[in-house]
């Protein structure tokens, strides 16, 4: 019963401060929200599931690694933070 409470008050803080913000700032809040989120899982989880497939191989698996960390860095930087930019000016403007 406790417990329920609690999740209860959770839930409706978090829901409280989506409703405060989409107010504030508007739908494109969630847009930028969930396109962090969604980069976050897409490549932590790809690498895993490659990293996992790979040979016991010491060798491959440090090559795999660095050229992994750098074509997730080389994405990033030239393609995701320019976009997430670009939703923040939207965000910005409708202030």
């Amino acid at each position: 019963m406790i417990i329920n409470l609690i999740l209860l008050f959770i839930f409706g803080a978090i829901f409280f401060w989506f409703y405060k913000n989409i107010r504030k700032r508007g739908f494109l809040w969630i847009a930028k929200g969930l396109l962090q989120v969604g980069i976050l899982i897409l490549f932590i989880g790809s690498f895993f599931k490659l990293f996992l497939t790979l040979p016991s191989n010491l060798y491959i698996k440090l090559i795999f690694c660095l050229t992994y960390v750098w074509c997730t860095v080389g994405i990033n930087v030239n393609f995701m933070i320019p976009l997430i930019d670009l939703i923040d000016k939207k965000i910005d403007k409708y202030k």
